[in-house]
């Protein structure tokens, strides 16, 4: 199974990381030491859905103080901002999450993110007791983790037997009236509520949840209100980290929580969470590797939160389909369409549109990978793409890479000139790569060139694009061989050069074209700096039939591609003496002028169907 760009990504920097071997297991809850240190996961959660993981993502431990933060949006929930900030303050601490920071006069607790805090989050929970309120974050917490989770009961009891520093806060909150009811019947719900298992996929799960606006991003089901999504990742952003969270938010700019289990779980709003679960801790109690993992991840791909790049949706794909659901504007022979119509589909467009961060990258991503079995070519235009940052453009590298080692062939249309997006491929891909292909203007050149491609390897190239006579012309069907001479005498060849016009905008329309062999392109200037390519005729096409109707003009320029060779036909000798057999073929040129453009505009309404 190939992997995914960003799979290979998360794996890289797991196995950058494994070798870490900084800080020790947490010591002073005794079940935590049983932990092996070795054990390094991370997860990473897009707001759509998609998981990546690697290492011992699926290992179970002790979400610990991870579950202040979810708690605490519990209790907003329940009771209330009024409520809630009359009984725990939002003003960082900068102590230690086990310290006893209560404002002298009234004894609330600094911030939620720290155990005095926590606890009294966890006794602001609906519930008449103890066993109540854990029942009800229970619940909220498998919410947002998308399964139903439990409690370790060896950890629960080891917290419970050391909590002796905890069991003297509540006690204290209990003296001013922030906790109330019994404190130890609250504090045993907290300890239970540190206690619960989890493991890295959860934790970015429930991160991914915060990051979707409280909504569980695989089962749909809402954790929490929109209302109290800020308020958790606003402590989250400068309490989460304990006294390292000015640092963190300098360096990563997520907001995040740590827990001595050795989780970390970082969200970027609107985008993704990122998880990371490594025993070895460092002296302010966030696991080391965690740190290393998230700091990597922000600077490469640009993940601070105060970015100034607009977001975006999944609206990023603004229409996808194969080469069979839409040509180029090339009017082939009969050959090489039939061949086409066998072959096309190997040709797959993605249409882009929007601004390209982090997550809406990894939408293309995730799109362009999601189904290669029969893809020999693939076109991504990003001529409505509004802005390329550094992580999409890691991104689409790492994509383009990996599309590489599966014989792929890429052409990117629409890139415009004062993005670096081009610079940064050339300097990273190289500019001669034969799979690689970037300087098509729109998506029907970069349509045209898959089709050659598809037409070189699959037949004789000059068998597709041999010389067309008249009788063999979709235009000259159905005449007898008397008709036909008398049609041949009314012509006269002529010969083009590459690069010449064959007739311009505006001319009078007073002759007929029927291209024997070469290749022409028309085209319409739409203003003194842009022009547009509106189709390319090939050998045994007709061109200028207006010539046939009065009083009518050239309406667009015809610039011969390649040398030609054609057939000129003024219809005003049509009209002869022998008015019999002028009427014959006048009538019969009618009719499969006629055939002609009923086929282009069923072809081109099975094209807009499918792309609808």
């Amino acid at each position: 199974m190939t992997l995914t760009p960003l799979q290979q990504y998360i794996e890289s920097i797991h196995h950058r990381f494994k070798g870490l071997s900084d800080g020790a297991v947490a010591d002073y809850i005794p079940e935590l030491l049983k932990s092996d240190p070795e054990w390094f996961g991370v997860a990473l959660v897009t707001v759509d859905g998609h998981v990546y993981q690697a290492g011992e993502s699926r290992q179970p431990f002790s979400i610990q103080s991870i579950s202040k933060a979810f708690t605490y949006g519990i209790a907003l929930e329940d009771k209330g901002i009024g409520e809630v900030s009359r009984k725990i303050d939002v003003e960082p601490s900068g102590e230690a999450f086990n310290s006893i920071s209560l404002e002298p006069e009234s004894g609330r607790p600094r911030n939620p993110m720290i155990n005095a805090g926590a606890i009294v989050a966890t006794g602001l929970v609906d519930g008449e007791n103890g066993e109540q309120k854990l029942n009800r974050i229970m619940q909220v917490f498998s919410l947002y983790s998308g399964r139903e989770l439990e409690i370790d009961q060896d950890i629960y009891q080891s917290e419970k037997s050391t909590g002796h520093r905890n069991r003297a806060i509540s006690h204290l909150l209990r003296n001013y009236n922030i906790l109330e009811g019994d404190p130890e019947d609250t504090l045993d719900a907290y300890f239970k509520q540190c206690s619960i298992l989890v493991n890295c996929r959860d934790l970015a799960l429930m991160g991914a949840t915060l990051a979707n606006g409280g909504v569980n991003p695989i089962t749909g089901l809402r954790a929490t209100t929109p209302e109290v999504v800020p308020k958790v990742l606003g402590v989250m952003a400068t309490c989460g980290m304990y006294d390292y969270s000015g640092n963190w938010i300098f360096r990563v700019g997520m907001p995040a929580k740590s827990g001595v289990g050795g989780g970390i779980v970082a969200v970027l709003p609107g985008q993704m969470a990122l998880a990371v679960f490594s025993p070895r801790l460092d002296d302010k109690g966030n696991s080391v590797r965690g740190i290393a993992v998230c700091e990597t991840m922000s600077q490469d791909f640009g993940l601070h939160m105060l970015h100034t790049t607009r977001m975006t949706s999944s609206t990023v794909i603004r229409a996808k389909y194969t080469g069979q659901e839409r040509r180029s504007n090339v009017e082939r022979s009969a050959l090489a369409t039939k061949q086409l119509d066998k072959t096309a589909h190997t040709i797959q467009v993605i249409e882009i549109t929007g601004d390209l961060i982090f997550v809406s990258a990894e939408i293309v991503v995730a799109e362009v990978t999601g189904g290669l079995e029969h893809t020999n070519y693939i076109i991504l235009d990003l001529t409505r793409v509004t802005s390329l940052n550094k992580s999409a453009t890691l991104l689409f590298v790492t994509l383009l890479q990996s599309l590489k080692s599966r014989g792929i062939q890429v052409i990117l249309s629409g890139i415009r000139e004062q993005y670096s997006f081009r610079r940064h491929l050339k300097k990273r891909l190289g500019s001669d790569e034969e799979w690689l292909h970037f300087e098509y203007a729109d998506i029907d050149q970069a349509l045209e060139w898959c089709e050659e491609q598809i037409l070189i390897s699959n037949a004789d190239r000059g068998g597709l694009n041999k010389p067309v006579p008249f009788p063999d012309q979709p235009l000259g069907k159905g005449f007898s061989a008397k008709e036909l001479a008398f049609l041949k005498s009314l012509m006269d060849y002529r010969e083009i050069n590459a690069g010449d016009f064959l007739c311009r905008k505006g001319e009078e329309a007073v002759e007929l074209y029927l291209l024997e062999s070469g290749q022409v392109s028309v085209w319409l200037q739409i203003n003194q700096r842009l022009r547009k390519r509106l189709s390319v005729l090939t050998a045994g096409c007709t061109i200028g039939e207006a010539a046939l109707f009065d009083n009518t003009r050239r309406s667009a320029d015809v610039i011969a591609d390649t040398n030609v060779r054609l057939l000129v036909l003024e219809p005003a000798k049509l009209f002869s003496d022998d008015q019999e057999i002028s009427l014959r073929i006048q009538r019969k040129l009618f009719r499969n002028l006629a055939q002609q453009s009923a086929a282009r505009l069923v072809r081109k309404e099975a094209e807009l169907r499918a792309l609808v």
